[in-house]
C-alpha cells in the first residue's frame, strides 16, 4: 500500500472513536424522539407524553420517517467501524515498538518532527526516515488485512 494511502488509513483509525460517538448520538436522538411511551401508570396502563392514542401516532411517525431502517444502518456502520479499528490495531501491533510509537506521536498526538526527534533522541532526518519505514511496514501489514481495498475506500471517504 502506498504511503499516501497508509496515512489515510491512520487518520481514519484515529477518527473512529469520534465517528462512533456521532453514531451513538444519532441513535440516542432517534430513540428519544420516538420513545413516546414513558413507562406505565400505577394502574398498569401505559402512559405517554402525547395526547390521544400515543402508540398509534408514534407508530405512524416511526414508519413515515423510516426510523427502524436508519437504526439498523447505524448498527451496521458501528459494527464496520469496530471491525476496521480492530484490523488496523492488529496491523499496528505487528510493528516494532519504535515505529508504532512514532506513528502514534505523529498522527494521534500531532507532534512536530522536532519534538519526535528530541523524544527519540535522534536527528530530525532520522525521525523522518523512521517515519517512512514505519509507513512502509504498516502498509505491508495492511495489505494482508481481509478486504484491504474496502478498508482503504472507507478511509478515503471518511476524510473527504
Amino acid at each position: 500500500m502506498r504511503r499516501k494511502d497508509v496515512k489515510r488509513v491512520i487518520a481514519y483509525y484515529f477518527g473512529i472513536p469520534e465517528m462512533r460517538a456521532l453514531l451513538a448520538d444519532e441513535r440516542a436522538e432517534l430513540e428519544a424522539e420516538y420513545n413516546g411511551l414513558r413507562g406505565t401508570s400505577y394502574d398498569g396502563t401505559p402512559h405517554g407524553s402525547m395526547p390521544g392514542k400515543p402508540t398509534e401516532t408514534l407508530a405512524v411517525r416511526v414508519d413515515a420517517r423510516n426510523v427502524r431502517n436508519r437504526l439498523e444502518e447505524i448498527a451496521v456502520r458501528d459494527h464496520v467501524l469496530v471491525v476496521d479499528r480492530e484490523n488496523i490495531q492488529g496491523c499496528l501491533d505487528v510493528l516494532k515498538g519504535e515505529y508504532k510509537k512514532l506513528i502514534v506521536a505523529k498522527y494521534r498526538d500531532r507532534y512536530s518532527w522536532v519534538r519526535i526527534a528530541v523524544s527519540n533522541g535522534v536527528p530530525d532526518r532520522t525521525a523522518r526516515w523512521q517515519h517512512d519505514k514505519a509507513l512502509d511496514r504498516l502498509g505491508e501489514a495492511l495489505e494482508e488485512v481481509p478486504m484491504a481495498d474496502e478498508l482503504l475506500g472507507r478511509a478515503s471517504r471518511a476524510r473527504d
